[in-house]
């Protein structure tokens, strides 16, 4: 291969590990969004389950207080029974405590049936809570490999980055100037290889004569389709 098609290879496998490390740095912010996004999702789940233990909580408070009014205004009118003199104010009166007796009934079966949703609430509330701290402990072990990850990353690009400069320094201008507008205009690939006759950036064959040229590898040729740089690799 000539040598300024081999540094104009070289230069391009640089790019290459270049790009692919770069679209590795720009995907690890979003899996840390990914992962704080998760641990939001899942406080806001235990919130809201302590929320709902909490208003069950006030219900069941307001009830037992309408109980207790209830009960003693039950106790109230059985008090009366003893002053009354006449049988239909009486009557009138054991209406009224039987009416007490009927709510009181309901309230305490509501309270019951409160005591049930409560106890329910308070093991949702408990096992949300659980989830929540494994997924804040996930989360943070994940968020550190991934920053780790990616300072291990920008690391590797730095370097990566200079050596690419030094490379670049070696390619005639000229020829780095093709390169360049074809890495710009050919989605960061400007220089492809063969094989089996054909163009590995856009798939089309190549002349026969075309193909001759580039297994002897004396002369600079570019795809008539794509204009990509080519070389064969053997």
């Amino acid at each position: 291969m000539r040598e300024d098609l081999a540094q104009v290879v070289d230069l391009q496998n640089l790019d290459l590990e270049i790009g692919k490390i770069q679209r590795e740095v720009q995907e690890i912010p979003r899996g840390i969004a990914d992962l704080e996004q998760e641990l939001i999702n899942s406080r806001r789940t235990l919130e809201q389950a302590r929320e709902h233990f909490a208003s069950l909580e006030q219900l069941r408070r307001r009830k037992e207080m309408d109980l207790e009014e209830i009960t003693a205004e039950q106790r109230k009118r059985q008090g009366r029974l003893f002053e009354i003199k006449t049988n239909q104010e009486y009557t009138a009166v054991l209406k009224e405590i039987g009416g007490l007796k009927d709510r009181r009934s309901k309230l305490e079966d509501e309270i019951l049936e409160l005591f049930d949703q409560i106890e329910g609430a308070q093991g949702a509330v408990r096992n949300e809570d659980a989830l929540f701290q494994e997924r804040e402990k996930t989360c943070g072990e994940q968020r550190t490999a991934m920053e780790g990850e990616l300072r291990h990353l920008q690391g590797e690009l730095s370097r990566l980055q200079e050596e690419r400069d030094r490379q670049a320094s070696r390619v005639e201008q000229g020829l780095l100037q093709t390169y360049q507008r074809l890495l710009r205009s050919r989605g960061g690939v400007a220089a492809v290889p063969v094989r089996d006759g054909s163009c590995l950036g856009c798939y089309v064959s190549l002349t026969p004569q075309t193909y001759n040229e580039l297994r002897r590898g004396d002369v600079l040729l570019s795809c008539a389709n794509c204009h990509r740089i080519l070389y064969w690799k053997g």
